[in-house]
């Protein structure tokens, strides 16, 4: 039993997402039985290869604007596994071309293909996202003393290139209220010990580009430069890249914040450009910086820190 390479199973993983597309094109009304691909996987998927009941190989497959991402073995964080038969794997390879000619033919692997579907874990719902040293869950009325007081300090709204306006209380509690599942999704950064250290947010999610954009204020100055805004990223990012479906996130920093571009920057996100004097600010123009990540970026910069 020859072994199934890891560049195989990437060719075998692009040809069905692009029988995929086809296909449902084609069949649009067969698309909610597959519901739990879309559900739990977040293009992120374990595909399990099985020859007279001894497995051939397993993979890691994730999805990104570059294609499929292929890693040998299942990964963390890989919670739907689809366990194919080799002859059926074979097929797919050998006659691709005529399923995209005739795509009914593949209605014959629909029946089998749902049996191979599993999902280790059905819970969507989020309460907390854990790092090394910060947790991230929605705020609550108990946070609005912190609040106010962050985002109506103006050297951090300078940092922010918020000028003049207060924030008020019924912002606030409107913010509190939009959480996981919302656009924007406003989360508290606590430390260890869950005191409140901070914010960080998800918005602007665009789901035809599968992206969004990400900004984060460290409100209490005594954890600065110590490493805890750059593990809420890191941990917010793990989120948008393997819990949902996301591929690209963006943000934009002004030129005379150094620290939280450094930060960006340890976080795997690279400076895509600059808009020239296009934010006035206290009396003057200053440059906007604009960064981003992929998700093949966070999956290779998350292997090489291991």
């Amino acid at each position: 039993m020859s072994a199934i390479s890891v560049e195989n199973m990437k060719s075998f993983s692009d040809d069905i997402s692009d029988l995929y597309t086809h296909f449902f094109r084609n069949y649009p009304f067969l698309k909610p039985f597959l519901m739990n691909i879309f559900l739990f996987s977040s293009s992120n998927f374990g595909i399990i290869i099985k020859e007279k009941d001894r497995v051939a190989g397993s993979f890691s497959i994730y999805h990104s604007t570059e294609g499929s991402i292929v890693r040998e073995g299942i990964k963390d964080g890989i919670n739907l596994k689809i366990t194919l038969n080799r002859k059926h794997y074979e097929d797919m390879m050998q006659n691709k071309r005529e399923y995209m000619q005739k795509p009914y033919k593949l209605l014959k692997f629909f029946p089998a293909f749902l049996k191979a579907v599993s999902v280790e874990d059905k819970d969507l719902a989020e309460y907390a996202l854990k790092g090394n040293k910060v947790t991230l869950r929605p705020g609550s009325d108990s946070d609005i003393y912190y609040l106010l007081r962050w985002y109506n300090d103006d050297e951090l709204n300078r940092l922010a290139g918020w000028t003049g306006a207060k924030v008020t209380s019924d912002k606030i509690n409107y913010n509190i209220a939009r959480s996981f599942g919302c656009d924007p999704m406003n989360l508290m950064i606590d430390n260890k010990e869950g005191i409140p250290i901070g914010t960080i947010q998800l918005y602007n999610f665009n789901e035809q580009d599968k992206s969004c954009k990400l900004g984060i204020r460290i409100g209490d100055r005594n954890y600065w430069g110590k490493g805890y805004g750059e593990d809420a990223v890191n941990t917010l990012l793990g989120y948008a890249f393997m819990k949902i479906d996301i591929y690209r996130v963006e943000l934009k920093v002004y030129e005379y914040n150094e620290r939280a571009v450094k930060c960006y920057l340890k976080c795997g996100f690279r400076n895509e450009g600059r808009t020239r004097q296009s934010a006035y600010i206290d009396g003057k123009y200053h440059d906007e910086i604009i960064m981003g990540i992929l998700k093949s970026d966070y999956i290779i910069l998350k292997e090489n820190h291991k």
